[in-house]
């Protein structure tokens, strides 16, 4: 619609390069390795800067970015700043479980070009959620996490540990920093989505996606 008519018009895409700590600018004016990108057959890769924007993935290997396994939240921690990552999973390169990054900008410069991170959380057994998808956090810098096991690997294989997709809550400061505990689990085939809490912090929404999604027949609900 109109309001987003003009989003590739103003300002400056950045993309992360975690090996560096560095924040790449995708501008094709000032950006020599943009410049120099060409296809095939010699002819440049981006003629304009819209080609860098519309074709955003190619741009960001183009530049060394670090690809990420599958990004599905970012959630700003309401105490520190930091920038939390929800990383679900990616099975292309043996990532199974996921993990949750955790990323400091430096002088909490939001604006800045430099950063650091860490694995604030990883998935797995030993932490006992897997895919985290989507995050909230509350007033007192505690994070909420739902996860997204899909429904074909759920209670099966490397994923029987976990059971159902659940809400996890986790500490993100004292002794019990990084630790996981599960707070609700969701029902078969379902995925919980999108929690909120209301400002009185008394209540939580969340949105439970595609319960029993893998029935073959609707007098054999799963």
């Amino acid at each position: 619609g109109k309001a987003n008519s003009r989003l590739l018009e103003e300002g400056t895409l950045y993309v992360a390069n975690f090996g560096k700590g560095k924040w790449i600018s995708l501008d094709l004016a000032t950006n020599e390795a943009l410049q120099k990108a060409v296809k095939a057959d010699g002819k440049p890769l981006f003629a304009t800067q819209a080609d860098v924007l519309i074709n955003c993935r190619d741009a960001a290997k183009a530049v060394s970015a670090t690809p990420m396994d599958r990004p599905e939240d970012l959630e700003v921690h309401p105490i520190d700043g930091s920038v939390f990552i929800a990383l679900t999973n990616n099975d292309k390169h043996g990532n199974f479980y996921g993990q949750i990054v955790r990323l400091f900008e430096k002088d909490n410069q939001h604006a800045g070009l430099e950063f650091s991170f860490e694995i604030f959380a990883a998935g797995g057994p030993q932490s006992g959620f897997s895919a985290p998808d989507n995050m909230a956090f509350d007033s007192a810098g505690n994070l909420w996490v739902v996860t997204d096991i899909s429904s074909s690997s759920m209670n099966s294989g490397i994923y029987t540990s976990f059971g159902n997709n659940g809400v996890f809550f986790i500490p993100t400061a004292g002794e019990h920093k990084g630790e996981a505990a599960q707070f609700a689990s969701g029902p078969v085939g379902a995925e919980m989505t999108g929690p909120w809490f209301t400002p009185d912090e008394k209540t939580l929404f969340l949105a439970v996606q595609h319960p029993g999604e893998n029935l073959k027949a609707y007098d054999k609900p799963t």
